[in-house]
């Protein structure tokens, strides 16, 4: 499977990239981007940021790698892949996000453990930063999809973004 991770310059998406060891990984962002390439990632500039046209962008930038997932981890990304996120499953992009409806649920600024974050896919626990026996019954029971903070509360989880 290709992953377009968004944010690739930032340290946050170095720190995911762990839990995809089975992908080839895209690091996508704005503006120049290192013409540096590994067998685990490779750069991609997603050109000039433009928040009109933000779906779009990152649509075409999956369509042009050929991604099959994307994971959108810049704050001004979030809402405009997560309303075209139908858009996106017609060109068979799978998007790690919540759906419109529990969207608003994860958004929380209360973060207890930035260390403490997993990645699910449709409910399914791909990694754990801090492994827990309770994450995959809670991904399936809540059908997470995307990169969460995990707060103690079992009902606190929070979008892993960038600012």
């Amino acid at each position: 499977m290709k992953t377009l991770i968004t944010g690739g310059k930032s340290a946050q998406a170095q720190k995911i990239l762990k839990a995809f060891t089975g992908d080839q990984i895209l690091l996508g962002d704005y503006g120049d981007m290192p013409s540096f390439a590994s067998a685990q990632y490779q750069f991609v500039s997603l050109g000039e940021r433009n928040d009109d046209t933000i779906a779009h962008t990152l649509l075409n930038a999956c369509l042009d790698q050929q991604a099959d997932r994307l994971l959108p981890l810049y704050n001004f990304e979030l809402e405009a892949v997560m309303r075209s996120a139908i858009l996106f499953e017609e060109f068979n992009i799978h998007v790690l996000l919540p759906d419109l409806l529990h969207f608003p649920l994860y958004l929380s600024e209360k973060i207890t453990d930035k260390n403490n974050w997993a990645v699910f896919d449709k409910g399914e626990l791909l990694y754990a930063a801090v492994p827990a026996d309770n994450l995959a019954v809670l991904g399936k029971e809540k059908t997470l999809n995307g990169v969460f903070y995990m707060n103690e509360a079992p009902q606190e989880q929070a979008l892993f973004t960038i600012a």
